[in-house]
């Protein structure tokens, strides 16, 4: 059953990658034939892998990290993980999230952080253009490979965490006063943990993406 698992797996990343390509040759081509814009192959994939990762991936590495989140936290406040202890691998299965009682307000806020995370990652990523300057910028500022490296982590991956560390404890100012009160009922403050939980892993998934956008583009650049 398990080598049936494997081989269904393969043949559906397969399938998927031919499908991709199909897509990249066949937009490329319908865009210069049937349109008045002129777009090059490789600037196409970019477009077609941004749109994928922060359409597609963001849900999905959100999702899955939410749960991590969920199950990590739960057990540190049991006492069955200690604060600093080393947390379970990444590909352990994870509980699923309870289902709580969400607000309009609530959902509302969910939906505005998911359309400004897919529109800020569409805007600085999708043109190959924004990917050139910043190869240049990087180039200029390094003194090496290692140097290269160091740099990009810190302006692709390091800033932007910090930036959405400190938004995400701005969202949570208020729920995490609420809790340290210690006053609200059971069902309130698991609504509110979750919500922790959600705009973490949240942040977390979209720096991820944003990372994985950024090499898919240095990887177009350095190799089509």
């Amino acid at each position: 059953m398990k080598l049936a698992r494997q081989l269904g797996i393969y043949l559906l990343c397969g399938a998927l990658v031919a499908a991709l390509l199909l897509a990249w040759i066949g937009l490329v081509y319908a865009v210069n034939v049937y349109t008045t814009v002129k777009v090059s192959a490789d600037a196409m994939l970019n477009l077609m892998l941004t749109g994928l990762l922060s359409v597609v991936g963001l849900p999905i590495v959100h999702r899955a990290l939410y749960r991590r989140f969920w199950a990590v936290s739960r057990k540190t406040a049991a006492g069955e993980l200690q604060p600093g202890a080393p947390v379970p691998v990444i590909g352990v299965a994870s509980p699923p999230v309870p289902r709580v009682r969400t607000t309009g307000r609530q959902r509302a806020g969910y939906s505005a952080l998911y359309a400004v995370g897919i529109a800020s990652l569409l805007a600085a990523y999708a043109p190959l253009g924004h990917h050139e300057a910043l190869n240049a910028f990087l180039v200029r500022f390094s003194a090496g490979r290692s140097s290269f490296s160091s740099l990009a982590a810190l302006v692709v991956v390091y800033v932007p965490m910090a930036v959405s560390l400190v938004l995400a404890m701005l969202l949570l100012r208020g729920d995490h006063k609420r809790l340290e009160a210690g006053t609200l009922p059971p069902d309130e403050t698991l609504r509110l943990q979750l919500r922790q939980d959600w705009i973490f892993s949240f942040m977390a998934a979209y720096v991820l993406i944003g990372f994985l956008a950024f090499l898919a583009g240095h990887m177009i650049l350095a190799f089509l």
